[in-house]
């Protein structure tokens, strides 16, 4: 199995593991609110393990679980559908209970991995329309929505946009990326 590690300023992101299963489930299982904008899960911790062993044989895609520095996990992130020049970001579930740099960091973290260590030109990602927050936080950012249907909105996110964007979150994530 991989066992990919990428360490951010305040988190770590680290490959989901087998011995994970338990976690995911229970905070995917737990928060309600947020899991209605994810695809529904079955409660089966067979279906869970299996979902992880799967995604370990999907090239570069990543199922990360994120940690703080005291390796307590957080939440759950993956990185999905990396072709070309781009990849895509998705399952993005922190604990409710997470202080609140977790979440920033998580996704500025994992938005890192795929512009830094995958050297990939854009970012891709999708929302529920009712997800107002992501939405929100994705224009903040300065992604370019591209494409609209009843249910969903879709964003594309170049990297020279994100470069700049992130000079305003500093004290979640590196200075430079020359620090990664």
């Amino acid at each position: 199995m991989k066992n990919r590690f990428y360490a951010g300023k305040l988190i770590n992101l680290r490959e989901a593991q087998v011995n994970d299963a338990e976690f995911i489930l229970n905070l995917r299982l737990k928060n309600q609110k947020k899991n209605n904008f994810l695809k529904s899960i079955d409660n089966d911790i067979e279906k869970q393990r299996k979902y992880i062993l799967d995604h370990h044989n999907r090239g570069d895609n990543c199922y990360f679980i994120i940690e703080d520095k005291d390796s307590e996990k957080h939440g759950v992130i993956r990185i999905l559908d990396v072709i070309n020049d781009s990849f895509g970001v998705g399952s993005f579930l922190v604990q409710e209970k997470a202080p609140f740099y977790i979440a920033c960091s998580g996704y500025l973290t994992t938005l890192d991995y795929g512009f830094f260590k995958l050297n990939k030109a854009f970012s891709r990602f999708e929302s529920i329309k009712t997800n107002q927050s992501m939405i929100s936080l994705y224009g903040r950012m300065g992604a370019k929505l591209i494409n609209e249907d009843s249910e969903k909105v879709y964003f594309t996110y170049p990297r020279e946009i994100y470069i700049e964007s992130r000079k305003r979150y500093l004290k979640y994530t590196f200075e430079s990326k020359l620090n990664l």
